[in-house]
């Protein structure tokens, strides 16, 4: 019996680790350092070091969060702005899903970004993204403020100078 427990208990952690490390979320703010202008709508290309673009995103109008576009299913943030019915929530639900396995695919990866921006193309900007993996322990505990599938949670700043960028001006 003690075998078994400890057989289940290892197979249980182990789809933990496994969930966390195939799933992701990603926080991702662009800020300027420009005294005027805005960075709304922005988009941002995520390049590897041979500068091959991985993945694109779009900042939004107020907090300048980089919202990530998946290849196929699009932003999810696209789906949160429409009036919330069964029917959004469900296409919410699908592209987070997505996006979430999407995210680990490429994020590893990247090594530098560029903004382009109706004021500003900017120059390759390196980034450093941190990853955070630290809920697959927990995950199966039935407590609403702990547990649940676990993620890893990545998270970067972008921070854009006024001599970043090729063209334009605020």
């Amino acid at each position: 019996m003690f075998i078994f427990i400890i057989v289940i208990s290892s197979l249980v952690l182990a789809f933990g680790y496994w969930h966390s490390i195939t799933h992701a979320s990603a926080n991702i703010n662009l800020k300027s350092t420009f005294k005027t202008g805005t960075l709304s709508k922005a988009e941002v290309l995520f390049m590897d070091s041979n500068e091959n673009i991985l993945a694109r995103g779009v900042t939004d109008e107020k907090h300048h969060h980089v919202y990530l576009i998946h290849p196929e299913v699009g932003s999810c943030h696209d789906f949160s702005k429409s009036p919330s019915t069964k029917k959004s929530r469900q296409l919410w639900q699908h592209c987070f899903k997505e996006q979430s396995v999407w995210i680990p695919t490429w994020i590893k990866n990247v090594r530098q970004v560029q903004v382009k921006h109706k004021n500003c193309l900017s120059k390759k900007l390196s980034i450093t993204i941190s990853a955070y993996n630290t809920e697959w322990l927990l995950w199966w505990i039935p407590l609403p403020h702990v547990g649940g599938l676990p993620h890893t949670y990545f998270r970067s700043r972008i921070v854009l100078e006024q001599n970043d960028c090729y063209i334009g001006s605020f």
